[in-house]
């Protein structure tokens, strides 16, 4: 059997689609109240075995907690059964999505299709970036004495030299990485504003919107993720395919009915001139994001 590690789900659009194919929405009043019949929640026959037995065993944790009036307990017990639902939803979906032949390869997918990709990463969050790239924390590393011993009052015109020539090399030094990291922060700065409360992942022929509180990891976590070797595996929807890119900044004369997509046009300059978007990559909208172990 293969585990999940799930570091994004979007239990909204999750149970969006999921009410779409079972006709119903899988509903959630066992973890909600611990003392109602796990057979209250409704949804398809094929499936509701499976999902009584985990309400079932929610609902006598909710319940036994409850009762002992710690309304922390309770809260967080009734997170854990909502978790397992929703993780569980994704195996649904994912199974309807299979069996109503609506879940496509990447490489042949259209707009509006679901996929379910396997891909290498990196992931860049914005927000964190222009937090550490701030010069009121960094400038105090950058500026450290140097190295070079100062010469004492007996020392040669060319051991002074020498020392001066260390001292403005240093100067520069400093001035250039400071040049840099401030940089840095400007750029993340705009692009903090065009992804307002999201990261996005870059994937092979790809780029993955997603919301920044559908995470279900905290920022220094999603910084190491970057480390790992691991593919990650995407189920959601493309929403659109980019099919140029302007790193150059050459679009056609704004019209007055084009300002919908200036937007989109500063998007445009700002990941393509650090190659985060490419001709025909393809725009995604996640349900979930997980790594996948046997």
């Amino acid at each position: 059997m293969k585990t999940k590690d799930y570091i994004y789900l979007d239990e909204n659009f999750l149970n969006s689609h999921l009410a779409q194919f079972e006709k119903g929405l899988l509903t959630k009043e066992t973890s909600e109240h611990g003392t109602e019949s796990a057979d209250s929640i409704s949804g398809s026959s094929k499936h509701i075995a499976g999902i009584n037995g985990i309400l079932g065993i929610g609902a006598k944790l909710h319940s036994e907690i409850s009762e002992g009036d710690n309304s922390v307990e309770s809260e967080f017990t009734k997170n854990i059964v909502e978790n397992v639902l929703s993780d569980y939803a994704i195996d649904l979906l994912i199974q309807d999505c299979n069996e109503n032949g609506v879940l496509h390869l990447f490489d042949s997918a259209s707009e509006g299709d679901f996929i379910l990709y396997s891909s290498k990463f990196q992931i860049y969050d914005f927000e964190y970036l222009k937090s550490i790239t701030d010069l009121n924390y960094i400038n105090p590393f950058l500026n450290v004495s140097t190295s070079t011993k100062k010469p004492g009052s007996q020392a040669t015109k060319q051991e002074r030299a020498a020392y001066q020539l260390a001292i403005n090399r240093q100067k520069e030094e400093t001035q250039s990485a400071s040049n840099n990291i401030k940089m840095l922060h400007d750029f993340s700065s705009f692009a903090n504003v065009l992804f307002a409360d999201s990261i996005i992942i870059r994937v092979n022929n790809g780029l993955v919107i997603c919301k920044r509180d559908k995470l279900r990891l905290d920022k220094a976590q999603v910084s190491f993720e970057n480390e790992s070797n691991r593919s990650i595996k995407i189920f959601g929807v493309i929403s659109s395919i980019k099919k140029e890119t302007h790193s150059d900044g050459s679009f056609a004369p704004i019209q007055s009915n084009d300002l919908d997509k200036v937007s989109s046009m500063f998007i445009d300059i700002i990941l393509s001139n650090f190659n985060m978007i490419c001709n025909n990559d393809k725009i995604i909208k996640p349900i979930a994001i997980y790594f996948e172990a046997d």
